[in-house]
């Protein structure tokens, strides 16, 4: 009984030390469309987030596009704070962006810029993130809206660490 008391204290040991400090983390994102997102730290203070799914971009109108082969941000992370199971995180960064529009008809690829935040909880295996993404996009088939447009997005992910 006292080794399997012990074994249980060293695994969530080491799931909550884990936690505090992961190099990567997969799960999902939604916002404007669903998908699927994996986060890894690049060095002490860079992080990739790359996303793979159906995600749809407003430019202020009624049209949006299907980023159907995905999303990739390059940020600089830094903490606000860590307390109560919590460790607050703050991001900046770019945003290449590469899919389809809605309809078919054109291919897209765009530039941006991603800041959020990311509560990563330090008592278990899991973070959550919130950001915002304008950008721009330009068209490299068809001639939709001139060509190129504005645009953005919210998204909220929820990925598991480790």
């Amino acid at each position: 009984m006292k080794k399997i008391l012990m074994l249980c204290v060293a695994v969530i040991t080491a799931m909550t030390m884990s936690a505090k400090q992961y190099e990567h983390s997969v799960g999902m994102v939604a916002g404007l469309g669903i998908g699927a997102q994996y986060k890894t730290m690049v060095m002490d203070d860079f992080t990739i987030i790359a996303e793979a799914g159906y995600f749809m971009n407003l430019d202020g109108g009624t049209n949006a596009y299907a980023g159907g082969l995905g999303n990739c941000v390059l940020a600089y992370q830094a903490n606000i704070t860590e307390g109560q199971g919590i460790k607050l995180d703050y991001y900046v960064g770019g945003q290449a962006k590469l899919g389809v529009l809605t309809g078919g008809n054109a291919g897209i690829f765009g530039l941006g810029a991603a800041a959020g935040i990311e509560a990563n909880m330090t008592n278990a295996p899991i973070a959550f993130s919130f950001d915002f993404r304008p950008g721009y996009a330009f068209l490299f088939t068809g001639g939709w809206a001139g060509g190129h447009m504005f645009d953005y997005s919210f998204n909220l992910g929820v990925r598991y660490t480790f």
